[in-house]
């Protein structure tokens, strides 16, 4: 579907999950848990999102990848500590935000957190402050908390027993799948980046978020459906219409004919986003270019990690033509 966007692998990335190894050890306990993280790859996923960064810039968005996981699968995983307390769960999420807030310099006093996965952030957020400004990390900050408040929707819809609605869906899914979080950092992914704070406030800029997102989110969960049908899951975009059609392939091939729609917005937001920057300064130009190259690498990167991870367990991948084979 996206053959023609770019897709690479930092040359780090063997580098990087030595790193990986060693940062998850130093916060998950030996065993099943640490086992999967491990197996999950989540340097090949760092590397494929952001292929051309340094090292150290490459450790900021690998380890917020892993740490977007471990937070989320406290809900989301049904062996998660939180999956069907609600109550524990808002002081989880009260107290996360507490800690954002403090680890990217918006409040000065630390919060009395000893959870160790929220803990665990404050290595990204010191690595975020090096790079960003106040209004920068702000900007971060919104994303996250926008993410944590629609993990908290979808988790109340769950709870509730009841199968979303297709606007349902989207309502949480656009902030559950995190992309947002990581296109708020995405300009960290290439040398010099360094985006007006008002260019994300533009009409097309705001599109392709929306465009990366929808493509992200609907490409996860056709990958994800065999682990969401092991868990029994009904809040995802394929048993969600698979509960109205009742065909699973229907439910499918409705997904993909979603996803080429928004390639193909996507595409178009981004020429007229590139034809808008044309008379500007070429520093800035080039700029753009990379923001809009930063989000197909997300798309991309995305597709590349979850074929190759056990996360997901995808029987054959292939890397040219994006033909997928799962056994359900």
């Amino acid at each position: 579907m996206y053959q023609h966007w770019p897709s690479n692998t930092n040359a780090d990335v063997g580098r990087m999950r030595r790193d990986v190894e060693k940062w998850l050890g130093s916060i998950v306990a030996p065993g099943k848990m640490l086992d999967g993280l491990l197996a999950s790859d989540f340097a090949l996923f760092g590397a494929t999102l952001w292929p051309c960064a340094s090292f150290d810039k490459l450790k900021i968005i690998t380890y917020l990848v892993i740490w977007l996981f471990l937070w989320d699968d406290q809900f989301d995983d049904v062996q998660g500590s939180m999956y069907a307390d609600s109550h524990a769960a808002q002081i989880y999420r009260e107290q996360t935000i507490a800690f954002l807030r403090y680890a990217l310099g918006i409040d000065a006093k630390r919060p009395n957190v000893r959870n160790h996965i929220i803990l665990s952030f404050e290595h990204i957020g010191v690595a975020v402050r090096e790079h960003y400004t106040l209004e920068k990390c702000q900007m971060f900050l919104k994303e996250l908390v926008y993410y944590i408040q629609m993990v908290e929707q979808e988790q109340s819809l769950r709870l509730s027993g009841s199968v979303a609605s297709l606007e349902e869906f989207w309502h949480y899914r656009l902030g559950t799948s995190a992309a947002t979080v990581i296109l708020a950092v995405n300009e960290l992914s290439w040398e010099g980046g360094n985006l007006p704070i008002s260019f994300y406030a533009e009409k097309d800029v705001e599109q392709l978020y929306y465009y990366t997102n929808t493509i992200i989110s609907a490409l996860n969960d056709i990958l994800s459906v065999k682990k969401e049908i092991k868990q029994e899951a009904i809040d995802s975009l394929i048993p969600i219409i698979f509960y109205e059609t009742g065909d699973i392939q229907v439910a499918v091939s409705r997904v993909i004919a979603f996803m080429k729609g928004e390639i193909k917005k996507m595409d178009e937001t981004a020429a007229v986003l590139l034809s808008k920057y044309s008379t500007t300064e070429p520093e800035l130009q080039e700029q753009v270019r990379l923001f809009i190259e930063s989000c197909k690498y997300l798309a991309t990167g995305t597709l590349v990690w979850s074929s190759c991870s056990r996360r997901y367990g995808v029987d054959e991948a292939d890397k040219v033509s994006g033909d997928i084979i799962m056994t359900l």
